[in-house]
């Protein structure tokens, strides 16, 4: 008997806002979780970026037409606050990836690549990919700031959730220019 199996990708949680108009910067603190044990797929282990048994692997990346591109990797334990920092540069064209170590601004990755002022909406997701081991705790987002080049009274309206995640206290200031969202919670895929 011939037995095939094929990769098989899954996509957990998330909480998304637009697309709308405008570019949009965005800033938001990921505590990530309990690392799974063990792992398969893709990505069998997290030795790769330095990481010990229980860490995840960071990294600034950007994907697109042109496949995906990566800034350098850190390791960060399950209860580290991590800062992502997404913004386009004054060229207009240049988009600038930056995670840093919450607490102490200690740079853990950055990436910088052309690819055109089309930043229109924000979300958050875990992708699982290739026989995978799913993620055993929530990942957490705190502090998200998401700032339009203009005032959009609508961007707010186009929030979505999808497979249990959840969100608190989403909010607007400058006359809709300004969206924050206190907290995202991701549950675990397991």
């Amino acid at each position: 008997m011939i037995s095939t199996s094929a990769a098989v990708d899954a996509w957990g949680g998330s909480v998304s806002l637009g697309p709308m108009t405008s570019t949009i910067k965005a800033v938001t603190t990921i505590i990530p979780g309990a690392a799974p044990p063990t792992q398969n797929g893709s990505w069998p282990d997290n030795f790769w970026c330095g990481a010990m048994k229980g860490q995840w692997c960071v990294r600034a990346s950007l994907f697109g037409s042109f496949g995906q591109l990566s800034g350098d990797a850190s390791a960060v334990s399950g209860t580290q606050k991590v800062k992502i920092d997404y913004e386009l540069l004054s060229n207009n064209n240049t988009w600038r990836q930056t995670v840093t170590h919450a607490d102490t601004d200690a740079k853990l990755s950055s990436f910088e690549h052309k690819s055109g002022s089309f930043m229109r909406g924000y979300g958050t997701g875990t992708e699982c990919n290739a026989n995978y081991s799913p993620t055993v705790s929530a990942h957490k987002y705190i502090d998200t700031v998401i700032t339009l080049t203009g005032p959009d009274t609508g961007f707010g309206k186009t929030i979505a959730t999808a497979q249990k995640a959840t969100y608190s206290s989403l909010s607007s200031s400058q006359s809709g220019k300004i969206r924050t969202i206190n907290a995202i919670n991701v549950p675990a895929m397991k």
